[in-house]
């Protein structure tokens, strides 16, 4: 396949939140014309999504593309419109965003969340948990996730989780997950530090965390962990090297999420919505491209 004529595979940058084919892109799945500037980080994961997969030919009518953690996501309607089936999964019912991004209702009724019109029969909605596909393996042609792998459980779970996509995923197939990266993480929100926390306090605070483990930050991953819970365990490669730069006017805007939930910024507006500040660790969205290798040649016999 020919070089990719952006780079993919990096942090959530507001230096992007004005590119044309991204607001495009965006435009089309949110149902409206095409934004002058991205307001969130969220529209970058979606319009980043949709820029990937069709730089990597998987929107055509033959294809077959599934959604894990998909929730009520717009991208889904818009997907539909452009590919042979999609197969939206998640806990729908069930979890912490039962009642937000997962309701149940999407099972019954997809058409109640859908901006723009879609080629219904292109679209199938299932319960299934991530952790464990129910389908066969090499069964699709393109696997993504948008926010949801970091949400998946403990790190086994998620190192699961990746390699159940992988396996899922037809051989020369792309993989795309969006997910919570940490550009910087304080030496007091480190696994060790939120242990002793809980060893002083007896386990009044942070009565989950280890030494391997941290509890406050625990759904947010430092670059190493990204290559040790999803790029090794799926077994694919990143199709670029992972681009961790971001230019000084994405820091502009920092929202410090206070432990009420309050958000917080410098400006007093929500957006451009880039970075979060969780205690004293900050943390973006991250795009993940990559592709399963052709399956092995058999052994002589």
């Amino acid at each position: 396949m020919a070089a990719l004529t952006r780079q993919y595979v990096k942090l959530c940058d507001v230096a992007d939140f004005g590119d044309r084919q991204l607001c495009g892109a965006v435009g089309e799945i949110e149902g409206r014309p095409a934004p002058g500037v991205l307001a969130e980080r969220k529209q970058w994961e979606r319009g980043m999504l949709a820029l990937a997969l069709a730089e990597r030919g998987c929107l055509r009518e033959d294809t077959t593309i599934l959604a894990i953690g998909a929730g009520t996501e717009p991208v889904l309607f818009w997907l539909a419109n452009r590919v042979g089936l999609v197969t939206a999964t998640d806990i729908y019912g069930e979890g912490k965003f039962a009642g937000l991004e997962a309701t149940e209702s999407m099972l019954r009724n997809p058409d109640a969340f859908s901006p723009v019109d879609y080629r219904k029969d292109r679209l199938i909605v299932r319960h299934m948990d991530a952790r464990q596909l129910e389908f066969p393996s090499g069964s699709f042609d393109a696997v993504y996730s948008l926010s949801s792998i970091e949400h998946f459980g403990s790190p086994g779970d998620i190192a699961g989780s990746a390699a159940e996509m992988a396996r899922v995923l037809k051989p020369g197939g792309t993989a795309v997950v969006v997910t919570e990266c940490l550009v910087h993480l304080h030496p007091l929100d480190r696994a060790p530090a939120e242990f002793a926390l809980r060893l002083g306090t007896l386990g009044r605070k942070r009565g989950a965390a280890t030494l391997h483990r941290r509890v406050a930050l625990g759904e947010a991953f430092t670059p190493r962990e990204i290559g040790r819970l999803i790029v090794r365990p799926s077994g694919m490669e990143l199709v670029q090297r992972l681009d961790l730069t971001l230019s000084p006017q994405s820091w502009d805007n920092l929202t410090t999420v206070h432990p009420s939930g309050r958000l917080q910024t410098p400006t007093g507006r929500l957006d451009p919505h880039v970075l979060l500040k969780i205690h004293r660790s900050v943390f973006t969205s991250v795009c993940l491209v990559l592709h399963k290798g052709p399956a092995p040649a058999p052994l002589p016999t």
